[in-house]
């Protein structure tokens, strides 16, 4: 290009560049003479606004998940432990204890346990890093998806991300100030992960090696905090543990049986090489950041192996419950995913932005807010679009037709409908839009044909299930109500594959309808 054609190029970049120059330079000037408590204040109410709104848009034509569908079940009635340990269902209860049952509250809900855990992760951030890296950090950790575009539904993986947070926070100041009320609250809320998934075993294995090492560990121990952190946390699992050794475990323990695989170790290792790829695609806007920081040879060798204990102890925290599944996988293959690192972040700011050797100024978190608030707003506004391809997607297994179906049932039925049945690929998420409903194992037992005679039975099979209409025939009496639809959504002017179903609906006795 000659030199007449790239000023002419500059001249017009430049009124571009000055923009966003001085865009960002007024970004540096409000993070530099604003409370940090009201900025993250911002940013964490802005996360929950467009996050919400994008969930809102996004799955508008859609129902409830079929993961909320089953902890909606659970809250019904309070236990130590149901197919997956009991913090879900716990929260579920609370959440709806004030709010309506319903597909929005649904979305807020977890929304706001994403917040909850970012607000936590903020307080462990600001105890190891100054304001600029706990806020590049944070900015970092929003950009990851797990926190966001992937966080569809609150279920085990995302319930866990609050209490691994807290976790180590309080960890993490035991450790440090060796504090009674830290190292029971430590002990605590590791105990409250497990009982959001077993998958926090991988933080308890961190927990253990982080305690014997660093030059901190003889001080450490020879202190109350490790034996008060182990009661506060057997205290807290102690109802859980009794309950799976109870029978009324058994249906976790097979379900964490289920999780096994068997196959050749070529594809074991291969899976284990799939997660750990995919751990890493997770991070790369952190990674991108840290790039953009240009940190020598220095700085690289002291996030590898930090100098100062706390980091150490950070290093050890953050590597080993990502590393350790890859390494049991190799000897007893599950079924491992990337997803599952859903809690595992919260101490990557630490790792890679606390060296001392990396300079960062307000330039680096005002950069970085730009480009995350970019980021999100482009997917906020894609959100419609977002929506229209899960209309003319093939039905979404985990949110299919579950209202439409429900509706059907519903008015077919001569009164409120209390029990139901059917194709597991359908009723599976019913429950939401049954609140009064239950459902009805098969085959039918002795109390079944006593519950179906005084309360009457839904049945929705899909048109497919030719088993599931055989039973339902076999099961119909007189006066039985049945249709046939075929069962569609649209949105703004598309319309998706239908999905067909029959539904059966068998009326109680006249002494059923009495009672």
């Amino acid at each position: 290009m000659s030199l007449a054609g790239q000023n002419a190029a500059d001249r017009m970049r430049s009124p571009i560049g000055d923009f966003f120059g001085r865009l960002g330079r007024a970004t540096g000037r409000f993070i530099d003479e604003t409370s940090e408590h009201l900025i993250v204040l911002l940013i964490l109410t802005g996360f929950v606004v467009l996050w919400m709104i994008f969930w809102t848009v996004s799955t508008a034509p859609i129902d409830i998940h079929i993961d909320a569908d089953e902890a909606i079940v659970w809250a019904r009635h309070f236990a130590f432990g149901y197919k997956h340990p009991p913090v879900t269902g716990w929260l579920f209860m609370l959440w709806f204890a004030v709010f309506p049952q319903q597909k929005w509250a649904v979305d807020l809900l977890v929304v706001v346990s994403d917040a909850v855990a970012l607000a936590v992760t903020w307080r462990l951030l600001r105890d190891h890093l100054d304001k600029n890296r706990a806020l590049l950090g944070l900015i970092a950790l929003i950009l990851i998806p797990l926190y966001t575009v992937k966080a569809e539904v609150l279920n085990a993986n995302t319930v866990m991300m609050p209490f691994w947070a807290a976790t180590l926070l309080f960890y993490l100041r035991a450790r440090r100030g060796l504090g009674m009320v830290d190292s029971f609250l430590a002990g605590a809320f590791a105990s409250l992960t497990m009982l959001g998934k077993y998958w926090a075993v991988f933080l308890f294995a961190g927990m253990a090696i982080a305690a014997v090492t660093g030059p901190g560990a003889r001080r450490f121990w020879r202190s109350p905090a490790p034996y008060v952190m182990a009661a506060g946390a057997i205290i807290v699992i102690a109802p859980h543990v009794w309950w799976l050794v109870s029978e009324r475990g058994g249906g976790a323990i097979q379900f964490a049986e289920s999780t096994a695989t068997h196959g050749p170790f070529s594809e074991t290792l291969m899976k284990t090489i799939s997660y750990l790829v995919g751990a890493v695609m997770y991070i790369a806007a952190p990674l991108i950041f840290l790039a953009a920081l240009r940190p020598g040879k220095a700085a690289l060798a002291d996030m590898v192996w930090p100098a100062e204990d706390d980091r150490r102890q950070a290093l050890v925290l953050l590597t080993v419950p990502l590393i350790l599944p890859a390494l049991v996988n190799l000897f007893i293959p599950y079924r491992i995913t990337p997803d599952w690192t859903f809690p595992n972040w919260a101490l990557l700011p630490v790792v890679l932005y606390g060296s001392p050797y990396l300079t960062i100024d307000t330039r680096a978190p005002a950069r970085a807010a730009l480009a995350g608030l970019a980021v999100v707003l482009a997917i906020v506004i894609a959100s419609p679009v977002i929506a229209c391809v899960r209309i003319v997607s093939e039905p979404d297994q985990f949110r299919p037709h579950f209202r439409q179906a429900a509706d059907l049932a519903t008015r077919l039925s001569t009164q409120p409908i209390r029990l139901y049945w059917g194709s597991a690929e359908i009723v599976g998420g019913m429950q939401a839009y049954l609140p009064k409903a239950q459902f009805l194992p098969l085959p039918l037992s002795a109390g079944g044909r006593a519950a179906v005679n005084a309360k009457g039975l839904a049945i929705v099979c899909l048109t497919s299930d030719r088993p599931c209409q055989q039973i339902a025939a076999t099961i119909a009496k007189p006066g039985t109500a049945t249709a046939a639809a075929a069962l569609t959504r649209s949105f703004l002017g598309f319309t998706g594959p239908p999905l067909g179903v029959r539904v059966f609906v068998v009326p109680p006795d006249a002494a059923g309808q009495a009672s």
